[in-house]
């Protein structure tokens, strides 16, 4: 650990950095030190080679010709940006790991400089963190382990100044940094429904789905993520909302909705989280992504006011400007001729088959124009802008064809930048994960203190601890060759050795985490891809109880928590 020097907190995590001796110089450098994307087109005078797909976790296929970088023109990246990139990302796959051998290292780094008004609480909340961390998806009582450590814990969310802001405030500004050094990061956002209809005696949610009687919180999250590594760097904001109760048999017709001022929407919730999140550093492209629910007029004007820039699907077929004229959007991105073409493996909605499918890409410019219904758009100015089109020509009989339509202020001139573009709203799906860590990983939905003001600090402690979980699965990826005991300790290496009978002077980080995936139930054959983040999470934890055991036979030191 000793030639690791760590330069800034960030995430969670120490960004650690070589020596400055090693330190990136170039470009070229950056190019080494980031893990080669595969190579799922060749570009070679415009004529595309195709060569093997990935299969991704979501229907949203892999479409990239090159390496995302690559993809982009240089000259519109601060090269002292770049370099600095380079030095911050070449050892960021070994961060998760060695907060995840240390926890209390993460929760030092997440919330020990939180302004909780007393730093007594500051300090109970990094202990709480430590303990909570060791088992996500238990209760309290089960975290904490004894009665007096579940009592802090329930003082400490009942106290005035414990908010959900001040809980997450010093992740919030982590990622934020560490956004800002890198030349591109992704701002996903979405909406997460929690539902604690159960949770009768708990004060303050709001009505939640189309069903009378359920009650819960709309979550809004803004995942960072570097489309370089394809990984989190962390959430860069987080709001909890409650929809107002409506009577029953109102219907919530258009021209009722088009009454409600622009601010009080529940449209307005995606133009808050950019205008909070606000412009990038100087040198640097922050890209807005989203689902259909994004696709607002209201959102691509905030985000160019921001100097921001967007990738979200289009889900309103609204009058456009093209080249040609005036026109309707989607018959304007149907009439565009083909650029790419690629046949790759996916699976279509609603559906586990995986199949092969043939999809074409292409993508031209237009003009937004302000909604002609709402008055307050009419000062704006119209938006110029590309739309994207990826879809299936010849579907199967009977089947649905495949078609995502996309808009985005990224230029999409060459084939090279629409196959970024095209690419990039893949990293969409890692907040759906994100999601399923925050529901499954850790529970949040089962959380039971009885007034919102309470329960949403504990939110944001295990959204957090979410990132975290989500993170697990970068662990191995970037560099399995790494020697296991540059990340973990002598008495963790030497365990799981014992376990896997293997030497442990030669254990690499793969083979470290195919033990973690296989205490986790990950079957690691050849077609079984890497260990994702719930199995790692299962496996860890039980390797846990396992280290527990072995220094508890050997007489090892105490352990609490």
């Amino acid at each position: 650990m000793s030639r690791f020097t760590p330069i800034i907190p960030s995430v969670g995590r120490i960004f650690r950095a070589e020596p400055s001796r090693q330190a990136a110089k170039n470009l070229h450098t950056l190019r080494a030190c980031v893990e080669p994307f595969p190579k799922l087109f060749v570009l070679d005078n415009f004529r595309h080679v195709p060569a093997p797909s990935p299969l991704r976790a979501c229907c949203y296929p892999h479409l990239l010709a090159d390496d995302l970088i690559m993809g982009w023109p240089m000259e519109s990246l601060d090269m002292d940006v770049l370099a600095l990139a380079a030095r911050l990302i070449g050892n960021r796959a070994m961060d998760g790991a060695l907060c995840l051998a240390d926890r209390e290292q993460w929760a030092f780094s997440e919330f020990g400089a939180a302004d909780l008004g007393d730093r007594r609480r500051t300090r109970r909340l990094v202990k709480l963190a430590t303990l909570m961390a060791g088992n996500s998806s238990g209760s309290i009582p089960q975290q904490t382990q004894t009665w007096a450590e579940t009592k802090a814990a329930y003082r400490l969310f009942d106290a005035d100044g414990v908010t959900h802001t001040a809980v997450c405030q010093t992740h919030f500004d982590q990622t934020r940094l560490a956004a800002g050094q890198v030349p591109m990061v992704f701002l996903v956002q979405d909406t997460m429904v929690l539902n604690f209809t159960s949770h009768t005696a708990c004060t303050g949610l709001g009505p939640i789905g189309t069903d009378q009687g359920l009650m819960g919180l709309h979550q809004q999250n803004v995942l960072a993520v570097d489309p370089v590594r394809q990984r989190p760097l962390g959430l860069m904001y987080q709001k909890h909302y409650r929809r107002p109760p409506q009577p029953k048999g109102m219907r919530a017709d258009r021209a009722r909705r088009r009454k409600v001022p622009l601010e009080e929407r529940e449209s307005h919730w995606w133009v808050e989280a950019i205008a909070s999140i606000g412009r990038p550093p100087a040198g640097v492209r922050w890209v807005h992504v989203g689902d259909r629910g994004e696709d607002l007029f209201v959102a691509y004007h905030e985000a160019r006011r921001q100097n921001s820039d967007w990738l979200i699907r289009v889900a309103q077929d609204r009058r456009v400007l093209a080249p040609t004229g005036s026109c309707r959007l989607f018959d304007h991105a149907r009439s565009l001729p083909v650029r790419i073409q690629k046949t790759v493996r996916t699976r279509r909605a609603r559906s586990e088959v995986v199949e092969e499918v043939t999809l074409c890409v292409t993508a031209g410019p237009m003009t937004l124009l302000p909604s002609a219904g709402e008055p307050q758009h009419q000062q704006w100015e119209p938006i110029p802008c590309w739309v994207v089109r990826v879809w299936e020509p010849c579907p199967p009989p009977g089947q649905e064809p495949l078609e995502w339509i996309l808009c985005t202020s990224l230029p999409c001139e060459t084939d090279a930048m629409l196959g970024f573009v095209a690419e990039g709203y893949g990293f969409r799906w890692m907040i759906e994960e994100f999601h399923k860590c925050q529901k499954t990983g850790c529970q949040v939905e089962a959380r039971r203190l009885e007034h919102t003001d309470r329960l949403e600090p504990l939110i944001g402690l295990l959204s957090i601890l979410a990132v975290r979980l989500l993170e697990l699965k970068f662990v191995a990826r970037d560099n399995p060759g790494t020697p296991a005991r540059d990340l973990f300790d002598e008495t963790t290496v030497e365990i799981m050795a014992r376990y896997l009978k293997c030497p442990a002077a030669s254990m690499t980080v793969g083979q470290f985490w195919r033990g973690i995936g296989g205490l986790g139930g990950h079957p690691g054959r050849k077609g079984d891809g890497p260990v994702g983040w719930l199995r790692a999470w299962r496996g860890w934890q039980s390797f846990e109880l396992i280290r527990l055991g072995a220094e508890l036979t050997s007489g090892g030191p105490e352990r609490c928590g």
